[in-house]
């Protein structure tokens, strides 16, 4: 049995907008970690990234005739659905006889309605996908008998959809590491806000998020239970990359980095002790930091924090449950800063029940805590999510979208149009906070001190180039 683990061709333009001067790559997280398992159980796999190949439909086509894949798996995500769909129906077209499996937060959260557009996808595999799709390779090969026996996948059968809900979590510490030898790993260069160095890898250590933001849906695949996986784990991956990758930094892209400090502590000191002297960035919640944690962060090999504070409107907050207050949010810029690292804010302007006046103030906010890279956004409320229902509540959400419109880089047509500001204001709001941010004195000194060397000037002009479209 020949299994291919398939990134789905997907126009540069959905996954950089007008910023594709910018574009970056990383190693797909799910598919090597898939990968790495199937490998572990004996399985003939293959992973093919079209995406940092800029593959065409020819070259897919010449890639499937070669070598004849029996199953496929295909990654679904909203702001590209449409183009796993277009990727499937070139598998199913080339191979007819091949089985395809989707599987990510997309199929996830609408697995009736994905296979009902998508007629050449013959499974989804619900939430996390090891244990799922290794049943399904028994059930191909005769080793189940009944689809029945097989949790957490969808499918049809006797014209219906069939959901069996998924219910199993993964231990995620008896996996086997990533098969980041299925990948050609010189070919990943991230974009130039993840990394300070190169080559630079992301990684992920836990698994599930406690808390409900309403505009979130990651909690979908891994579930709301943390899981960690054990500090030698964790150690054996790291070295595997800067050993046999020559990996210089890396990117925790756990979505709270600091969610169980004992464990992250335990970590970081072994990484001090070891000598990694590995770069590295986290994502965290602002009320998971305080100096101490920092400076540790800082002593093991930490250079920014990405912190998602939304708005300067407690009363956003409070809408999209975050759960922290603005003062929250100051303090910990303020804190991460002073311990010298660099602080990487993302907002969303026009949320529901904003005016234009709550808009700039998130703009004038973000000024005020002058971190030293800022991101905007408008909202995106993504299905499954509650940030829907409010926004229906509210009025302004489009019935006429595309899932291509929900692209969280090009907002040419929002799927939200916040009726207080009206599309056209909001579009206009969002260039004026990018151009009031990197045109602030102080953010653009802040930025400058951060150069140290060749690899930070060629960093800095590729993201001026994507910024200012140049």
């Amino acid at each position: 049995m020949k299994i291919l683990l398939l990134q789905p061709i997907v126009p540069v333009e959905i996954l950089w907008g007008e910023y594709v001067k910018g574009e970056g790559f990383v190693p797909p997280i799910g598919l090597i970690c898939i990968g790495g398992y199937l490998k572990e159980k004996n399985y003939e796999v293959k992973i093919k990234d079209s995406q940092v190949d800029k593959m065409t439909e020819e070259d897919l086509v010449k890639y499937l005739e070669e070598n004849q894949f029996d199953v496929i798996g295909i990654p679904t995500f909203t702001n590209s659905v449409s183009f796993s769909y277009n990727t499937a129906k070139i598998c199913k077209r080339v191979l007819p006889n091949c089985k395809i499996i989707f599987g990510g937060v997309h199929g996830t959260i609408m697995p009736e309605r994905t296979l009902k557009e998508c007629p050449e996808a013959d499974f989804i595999v619900l939430r996390e996908g090891e244990y799922r799709l290794e049943a399904l390779l028994k059930y191909f090969k005769g080793e189940i008998d009944d689809l029945k026996a097989i949790e957490g996948i969808a499918y049809r059968q006797d014209g219906k959809t069939i959901v069996q809900p998924a219910e199993k979590l993964v231990d995620i510490d008896e996996l086997p590491l990533p098969a980041y030898d299925l990948l050609d790993m010189s070919k990943y260069v991230p974009h130039p806000t993840q990394y300070k160095v190169l080559p630079n890898y992301p990684l992920v250590i836990q698994r599930g998020c406690p808390y409900n933001c309403a505009f979130c849906d990651a909690w979908a695949v891994h579930g709301r239970q943390i899981r960690h996986r054990s500090v030698d784990n964790v150690m054996k991956e790291l070295t595997l990359l800067k050993e046999k990758y020559n990996a210089k930094g890396v990117y925790f892209q756990d979505s709270t980095f600091l969610i169980n400090k004992v464990y992250i502590k335990e970590l970081l000191n072994r990484m001090i002790d070891e000598k990694l002297n590995l770069t590295w960035a986290c994502n965290t919640r602002v009320n998971t930091v305080d100096r101490e944690i920092l400076d540790l962060m800082k002593k093991a090999g930490c250079w920014m924090v990405v912190y998602g504070i939304e708005s300067g409107n407690q009363k956003s907050l409070d809408l999209m449950r975050k759960r922290v207050t603005v003062e929250q949010n100051e303090e910990a810029v303020r804190i991460t800063e002073d311990a010298g690292l660099v602080a990487c804010c993302s907002y969303i302007l026009a949320l529901p029940g904003e005016d234009y006046d709550d808009a700039m103030n998130t703009i004038n906010f973000s000024l005020k805590l002058k971190g030293t890279v800022g991101m905007f956004y408008l909202p995106v409320p993504y299905p499954g999510t509650d940030l829907i229902d409010i926004c229906k509540e509210h009025g302004g959400l489009r019935e006429d979208v595309k899932w291509e419109d929900y692209s969280a880089v090009d907002f040419s047509n929002p799927v939200y149009i916040n009726p207080l500001i009206g599309k056209e204001k909001m579009q206009k709001l969002l260039g004026l906070a990018m151009r009031k941010y990197y045109t602030s004195p102080i953010i653009i000194w802040k930025n400058l001190k951060t150069i140290q060397n060749f690899t930070d000037v060629k960093r800095y002009f590729k993201a001026f180039r994507a910024l200012f479209n140049i």
